[in-house]
């Protein structure tokens, strides 16, 4: 059997690979090509915690994968990861275990590609500043995926902790502009990316300039968000799939149970827009917003990825 570390794996992925392997992942999804049921979430509230299994597989994949995943929100203070995981690749001939390999790089390889992907159909072509919300792996992942896409010359960081902040632009300056920022700053982003577990929207509507896009991605339970409601009335909304997200995104159920949106309000699927079936932006000026929970789709790909390499 093989097994793979959190080198090994960034080793064989590169970024502009990843988001093409999430084109045709979220194409699949939304074309009833691939099968991902609703991910089991086990809920450890004495830990202040959570443990998520996922699992894929696509028409015509040599494999299928599993991925356990857990979430404990109190490890960012005491200096640890948010996530842990792994993914466990299946023979889908004859089910046997055939690899085992990091999860947390995998979801944050995945994720920030996902995001690259969104931003690259639905973000405006002359967008130059980024500003991401977290400075963990994801914001890291993020902040290299919007630069594949789209020629940044600054991000914009923001985070409770200043130290970690400093620490986070430290890491990114040899590769772009970056500072620290403020409300006022947030005005001049093109994009945003949310990669946090925040239960209370991280910033007012009135701070998100027109023709802005936005990745939110963080929170995945139905009762956290990241954004406000304001935000989500007035922005175009493109998700990863649509059912999971009515039952997980809080982002769009908190909006929902208050009576200000519908989920008839949905635009589309990213795959969708992926395929051409469906528009993306249809003006510069518009907000455009791409909310994920995340899908055991995209562990597959890359997964699959990994393993046409080894």
């Amino acid at each position: 059997m093989i097994t793979l570390g959190k080198d090994q794996v960034r080793d064989l992925v590169p970024m502009s690979e990843a988001i093409a392997a999430m084109r045709s992942a979220f194409i699949q999804l939304s074309g009833g090509d691939a099968f991902a049921p609703m991910r089991l979430s086990l809920d450890i509230p004495d830990k202040n915690a959570a443990s998520l299994v996922m699992s894929a597989y696509t028409t015509g994949s040599p494999y299928y994968t599993v991925k356990i995943v857990s979430v404990n929100y109190s490890n960012p203070q005491k200096g640890l990861p948010l996530i842990h995981a792994i993914v466990q690749v299946f023979d889908a001939s004859n089910g046997s275990l055939v690899a085992t390999m990091d999860g947390e790089s995998i979801t944050a390889i995945r994720t920030g590609a996902a995001s690259g992907l969104a931003t690259d159909l639905l973000a405006n072509k002359d967008a130059k500043i980024c500003a991401i919300f977290g400075t963990g792996v994801q914001a890291a992942s993020h902040a290299e995926a919007i630069m594949e896409v789209r020629h940044i010359e600054k991000i914009i960081v923001f985070s409770r902790n200043n130290k970690s902040a400093e620490l986070f632009c430290d890491f990114l300056s040899d590769k772009i502009r970056c500072e620290i920022g403020d409300k006022g700053s947030l005005k001049e982003a093109d994009i945003v990316c949310t990669t946090t577990p925040a239960q209370f929207p991280l910033f007012d509507y009135e701070n998100i300039k027109p023709g802005c896009h936005l990745n939110v991605v963080g929170s995945h339970q139905p009762s956290f968000r990241e954004v406000p409601t304001e935000l989500i009335m007035n922005s175009k909304v493109i998700v990863d799939k649509k059912e999971p997200c009515e039952k997980e995104a809080g982002d769009l159920i908190i909006p929902f149970e208050e009576g200000s949106w519908s989920f008839n309000q949905l635009h589309g699927e990213l795959g969708q827009v992926a395929s051409g079936e469906i528009v993306g932006r249809d003006s510069d000026h518009e907000i455009t917003l791409f909310k994920s929970v995340g899908n055991a789709v995209q562990d597959l790909a890359l997964a699959n990825m990994i393993m046409e390499k080894i």
